[in-house]
């Protein structure tokens, strides 16, 4: 008689599949699980300037201006720990090591992107509280392991290291202020406005 033939068990079906990409597969759909067990942290907006509309419509763009930007208060600083704060559109990490140094990075964590304010700071490194991957506060560069934490030990063990961008900041007048580009997010914007006026045929802005 002719056998009936069954539904292969999950073990032989990811012994039959590449193992590396069972792991980027698993990553993909874990992610958006992981950002949401993540918890969310306040943090201040400001309006857009109505230039900013006006250029996003004709795809122009400004230089590349650098400037001390208030971030955070200093009253909400505790050493050991972290607060974010958005500085020109950029989404920034203060973090005040043990000794009260303090540090400005940028606060969304590689791969997942939750938010490295959530993480214990000391001894120089700020440790993401989901990967467990610690980052030197100074560098933004990953120190020790990467990902050591289950499940990401596994699922993110194929993807390169990747660090933190780090910026120059100052206490002064109540206020952390961090340096960064006050331009980049009005150019990033205008970039991707002019890219959609393109693909119409409306360059002009006369789609408005």
């Amino acid at each position: 008689r002719r056998r009936r033939s069954r539904w292969p068990s999950w073990t032989e079906l990811i012994q039959g599949c590449n193992c590396d990409r069972m792991r980027v597969l698993l990553a993909l759909m874990l992610a958006p699980l992981a950002a949401a067990l993540q918890p969310t942290l306040p943090t201040s907006t400001r309006a857009a300037r109505p230039s900013t509309a006006l250029q996003m419509v004709y795809g122009k763009t400004r230089a590349s201006s650098r400037k001390f930007v208030p971030a955070v208060s200093q009253s909400e600083l505790s050493p050991g720990k972290a607060v974010s704060g958005i500085c020109a559109g950029l989404d920034i990490c203060v973090a005040v090591d043990t000794d009260g140094s303090v540090y400005a990075l940028g606060n969304k964590s590689p791969v997942l992107g939750t938010p490295m304010a959530a993480g214990r700071v000391a001894g120089g490194e700020i440790k993401d509280p989901l990967t467990g991957t610690s980052f030197s506060v100074k560098s933004g560069q990953v120190v020790g392991p990467w990902c050591p934490n289950f499940p990401f030990n596994f699922l993110f063990s194929v993807i390169e290291p990747q660090g933190l961008p780090v910026f120059k900041c100052k206490t002064g007048g109540g206020a952390v202020q961090v340096e960064v580009d006050v331009n980049a997010k009005t150019n990033f914007e205008s970039g991707y406005w002019k890219g959609i006026l393109d693909a119409q045929g409306k360059t002009d802005g006369g789609y408005y």
